[in-house]
């Protein structure tokens, strides 16, 4: 899920959360400009430093007083380092705005690249190298990161998930395989993002290929060939218009979406019928797990400062604002996540198809494998 697409995710009468996808705004804008004016008005302070945030729509926009995450993620920090912080959300996402003005500064800090797009972004130059200290990385992450580790700190993952109405399972359970997925029920009420146009699809290919090419040892095309004549008018442009579509759905349809939608559900009373699961073969489980990053923009001139924010942001007072606010797993390993996670798939017992695929894999690949899938579902 690519935040700058569609980071816009939840269940049962959630507000679009995508990316990640993921909705960004048509110009470089102040986000929640009343508030961020607020920020800048009252916050100012005789140094005159600011420190400008190049990030998506929904950051920590997700949980049960926006206002009051923003003050205490955004405002601590303010008080505490007497800088006033600016918010900006390109129309074409983070990663393609930095691009078109290297060079040229719009912002200190960016917030949001992930596994898929962050090595690009440090390969192109964009990035200033930096390392968090080790007692605020998970490891696993930075690994799974590549290359792109020296440029890119995680501060949250989470997995996809394939959500399901517990009553449109015979025995409320479903652990499905990929073949299990293209039974002709199945596989004609699974709703899938386009990889073109939402990060969510092309975190979906991505889990699809490494499954098949590293788990069965097949070639991954064959899935998309039989799913096409059952499947060819369930692929949705977003994230958010194939929520809207299995929520209005029966019972048997599925939904490629996030692990953590079923944690979100209790927390805000929406119930327990939507579960969340991952594929599995020879009984283990397999997922595609995706990364959000925070890094310094190269050349801002003010590294001192943006290092001490990426330090802030994966500490506590940030990192716990994650889970109910993000509905992604935060990265510092000390944060204790809250009681309405039970009711997510365990995920300590998931094997990353992402130990299949590197990000470097990713950034060679990615085009022609999304020209490969265009050619088979034309």
């Amino acid at each position: 899920m690519n935040p700058a697409d569609e980071k816009e995710r939840g269940i049962k009468k959630l507000k679009p959360f995508e990316k990640k996808l993921l909705g960004i705004l048509i110009a470089l804008v102040v986000i929640v400009a009343g508030f961020a004016i607020f920020y800048t008005i009252e916050n100012k302070n005789p140094s005159g430093k600011t420190l400008v945030i190049c990030t998506y729509g929904g950051l920590l926009s997700y949980g049960s007083n926006k206002n009051q995450t923003y003050s205490t993620v955004f405002g601590t920090f303010e008080k505490e380092y007497g800088v006033n912080i600016k918010i900006v959300t390109p129309s074409t996402g983070c990663l393609p705005a930095l691009e078109s003005r290297k060079n040229n500064e719009i912002a200190n800090i960016v917030i949001g690249l992930t596994n898929l797009n962050g090595i690009k972004a440090a390969n192109d130059g964009l990035l200033a190298k930096y390392t968090a200290p080790e007692n605020y990385i998970n490891n696993t992450l930075m690994q799974e990161m590549g290359s792109a580790s020296s440029y890119l700190t995680p501060y949250e993952y989470s997995y996809l998930g394939i959500d399901y109405n517990k009553t449109g399972q015979v025995s409320g359970q479903f652990n499905p395989t990929f073949s299990d997925l293209l039974t002709k029920q199945n596989a004609s009420n699974l709703l899938m993002e386009n990889p073109t146009t939402s990060d969510t699809g092309e975190a979906f290919l991505l889990w699809e290929i490494s499954y098949y090419e590293n788990v069965l040892h097949q070639n991954w095309t064959t899935f998309w060939s039989s799913i096409k004549q059952y499947d060819a008018n369930n692929i949705y442009d977003s994230w958010s218009s194939a929520f809207t579509q299995f929520e209005s759905s029966s019972p048997q349809t599925l939904l490629v979406s996030y692990l953590t939608d079923p944690a979100y559900n209790v927390y805000f009373g929406y119930g327990n019928d939507v579960n969340s699961t991952v594929t599995q073969y020879g009984g283990k489980e397999y997922g595609w797990r995706t990364i959000y990053n925070i890094g310094i923009v190269n050349g801002t001139g003010n590294l001192s400062l943006e290092e001490k924010f990426v330090n802030y942001f994966l500490s506590p007072t940030v990192q716990n604002e994650i889970p109910t606010n993000e509905w992604m797993y935060p990265a510092n390993n000390t944060i204790t996540m809250p009681p309405s996670y039970s009711a997510a798939m365990n995920q300590t017992s998931i094997i990353p198809l992402n130990n299949y695929i590197s990000a470097q894999e990713i950034y060679n690949n990615s085009e022609r494998w999304i020209l490969q899938w265009q050619s088979i579902m034309e």
